[in-house]
């Protein structure tokens, strides 16, 4: 990854991070387990998007893929490294597993989704920036919440429902914007050897 490449995803980063919180804020209050599973579950869904499969795919349908399996884990990765450059001593064995859920979130994945997916794919589009490197901007977003969260929300509690914000970002067929053009969804099963992180 050269300089420009990283430029590019800290400023997207950045701008995850502040359109979030503006978004996400109820009575100008924010629910941090809400907020790290939205922006987590943007990063996860961004990634889908840069494997390329077929957009007819029912939307919210789970797909298992090898893409998923690769790329999935890249999220993780670059969350604890960028939590541990921000001082927080934290690996994967470090997580909390009772927070390996979505219940935490007031939210569900599509309410994340429909409030989330329109600022965050219009960035991509106006940046611009590909689907993958905006997802590794997310997730830097993601490390940066979990770490600003810490006083309401353990580190390991956080960083446990980013994982599986990430997981059901990298294995759910996304739903169409609203204004978007509407396609006739139909179910393609996707090849897959192991799903990653063991959950679906």
């Amino acid at each position: 990854m050269n300089d420009q490449n990283l430029k590019e995803i800290v400023a997207a980063a950045e701008f995850f991070n502040t359109t979030a919180k503006k978004v996400l804020a109820v009575d100008g209050r924010l629910h941090a387990e809400t907020l790290i599973s939205g922006v987590s579950r943007m990063a996860g869904s961004l990634m889908y998007r840069s494997f390329g499969f077929d957009k007819a795919i029912e939307p919210g349908t789970s797909v298992l893929s090898d893409e998923a399996n690769i790329h999935g884990p890249k999220l993780m990765n670059v969350m604890l490294t960028t939590l541990q450059q921000l001082g927080r001593q934290i690996g994967e064995n470090d997580l909390n597993r009772d927070y390996l859920s979505a219940k935490f979130s007031t939210l569900d994945f599509r309410e994340s989704h429909d409030r989330l997916a329109p600022f965050f794919l219009k960035y991509c589009e106006t940046a611009p920036l590909g689907f993958q490197p905006a997802a590794l901007g997310a997730a830097v977003a993601v490390a940066s919440l979990v770490h600003e969260c810490v006083d309401v929300l353990p580190i390991e509690n956080g960083a446990a429902i980013a994982v599986f914000g990430f997981v059901e970002g990298t294995k759910t067929a996304p739903f169409p914007i609203a204004g978007s053009p509407q396609r006739t969804p139909r179910s393609t099963p996707v090849a897959v050897k192991k799903p990653w992180y063991r959950f679906w």
